[in-house]
């Protein structure tokens, strides 16, 4: 097992009863607010925070994908959570994403997490040098997780942009027995989210949270409870819609809600790219700045044509801001 800078362990005598969190509904992966210049404008967390509530959304994920974890120093990452956690404390749940390529830097970051009030972490795996099968990536987590011994431990499994195409439902048999405090997957790869099922055999007191937006009703259907993802930060109300149809029994109401949303992805991904995780923040009137290199930031007339194709598609009504006034 890869051992923690603090050389902390797991005694058997002191391990955690670790339950999940039991998120349900829409967890929103969040930005990292910045300024024009890459640098980070925290002053706009609370403001960020108030808008995801008002929209109903239950829980965040700090630092993952959406939120440029990877982009970001390790000072930054922190400065991070702790802004995000001090505004959530009392009103949502709020998950920490700790993953690195250097495995010390990663348990240094569940330290702090921990200390900070995360109600979880979650890692993603190394991207470079990478575990060696499910039964090396296991050793790896619990190298971070040891970090956090108080704490629920999310495996952040999403092969296309991490490389680790491990077998999900072998790595959590083992990672049952191998990490005290794992408690989950936050699972981000479409072509598979069929396996829930499989998931939930392999570890039926585990929670799987959905990570794939664009999957929502498949998930659903499926049967997860909860759902991680970027676009919930602006278009809430469309998924709102999209689980308040399918339990109902109005799966063509559900349909017409996903077929919206999919609508709006391809609106965004068609013309700000990747950068449109963030730049819609915009749309909803809270300008969270560029993304960071290696990303490419939207330029003005990216951002142009992206709202005239929401204007369009009907995007504000969907969303209830046909009467607010956006940037």
């Amino acid at each position: 097992m890869f051992p923690h800078p603090a050389k902390l362990a797991f005694a058997a005598s002191d391990e955690p009863e670790m339950k999940p969190l039991g998120m349900q509904g829409l967890v929103a992966a969040v930005v990292t607010p910045m300024m024009d210049d890459g640098e980070l404008n925290l002053a706009l967390v609370p403001e960020i925070v108030d808008h995801l509530e008002r929209n109903g959304i239950g829980g965040v994920y700090i630092a993952g994908s959406t939120g440029e974890g990877m982009s970001l120093t390790d000072d930054e990452r922190m400065a991070v959570a702790e802004a995000y956690l001090q505004h959530c404390k009392g009103r949502m749940q709020a998950v920490v994403q700790v993953g690195h390529n250097s495995m010390k830097a990663a348990a240094a970051l569940a330290v702090h997490a921990q200390a900070s009030g995360a109600d979880a972490i979650s890692a993603t795996p190394t991207g470079y040098f990478q575990a060696e099968g499910e039964r090396g990536l296991v050793e790896f987590m619990a190298g971070i997780a040891e970090g956090a011994p108080a704490t629920p431990f999310y495996y952040y499994h999403i092969p296309a942009l991490s490389g680790a195409a491990m077998n999900p439902m072998r790595f959590t048999e083992l990672a049952v027995e191998g990490i005290p405090t794992f408690c989950g997957i936050k699972y981000t790869d479409a072509g598979t989210s069929y396996n829930l099922s499989a998931l939930q055999k392999a570890g039926p007191d585990l929670e799987f949270l959905s990570g794939t937006d664009e999957a929502y009703l498949q998930a659903l259907a499926q049967g997860y409870e909860g759902a991680v993802g970027s676009t919930y930060n602006y278009a809430a109300p469309i998924y709102h819609q999209v689980r308040t149809a399918f339990e109902a029994g109005d799966l063509d109401g559900a349909r017409l809600w996903q077929a919206r949303a999919l609508e709006m992805l391809e609106a965004m991904l068609g013309t700000c790219g990747r950068a449109s995780l963030k730049a819609m923040m915009s749309m909803v009137g809270i300008d969270c700045g560029p993304a960071r290199r290696p990303v490419e930031p939207a330029s003005s007339e990216q951002l142009s044509q992206l709202r005239r194709r929401l204007e369009a598609m009907g995007w504000f009504e969907w969303v209830n801001l046909q009467d607010t006034e956006v940037s």
